[in-house]
């Protein structure tokens, strides 16, 4: 069921990431080529539109990339250490990852909340919809991390599921 789960997700967030990404893009195409020709297309939108877009695709896709272990990732003591103390030693990252994506989660809405009638410059938009990115991004993060922690506990040879860790 967690693969269901996981796959379905994944879909999800990779999609809507994949479409920001895009626009994030073409925005940035239109704004340099509006200043490249003379165009005075007026497109002074775009530099936060690129913002916004890029920061909200990469809160999304953050907690897949841990899972998958995408992210860099020291390995000078986990690799001296035997199964047991590696597995022991990914659960206490996983541990402080999670406790610190959760403050970012609750900073995150907090700012995003109080500050909801602040506007952007440019699009004049409420600043909470750019900030609600870091409390979506850090929710999915914290169910990755707590996915694989229970996925590491259960498994007793210490290298079977769906993640790197």
């Amino acid at each position: 069921m967690l693969k269901t789960i996981r796959k379905h997700t994944d879909f999800v967030l990779s999609t809507i990431a994949a479409i920001l990404f895009i626009v994030s893009t073409l925005s940035t195409c239109i704004s340099v080529i509006d200043r490249t020709f003379s165009l005075n297309l007026q497109v002074v939108w775009a530099e936060e539109v690129t913002r916004y877009t890029m920061i909200w695709a990469t809160m999304l896709l953050i907690g897949i990339g841990m899972r998958k272990g995408l992210q860099t990732r020291l390995t000078l003591l986990s690799d001296k250490l035997p199964g047991n103390g590696r597995k022991a030693l990914s659960i206490l990252i996983l541990v402080l990852i999670t406790l610190f994506f959760a403050l970012l989660f609750w900073y995150g809405l907090r700012s995003a909340i109080i500050n909801r009638s602040q506007v952007t410059g440019v699009l004049q938009i409420s600043v909470f919809y750019p900030y609600m990115a870091i409390p979506v991004g850090s929710f999915f993060v914290i169910l990755e991390c707590v996915s694989v922690i229970f996925e590491l506990l259960l498994n007793k040879s210490g290298n079977g599921g769906e993640s790197a860790w």
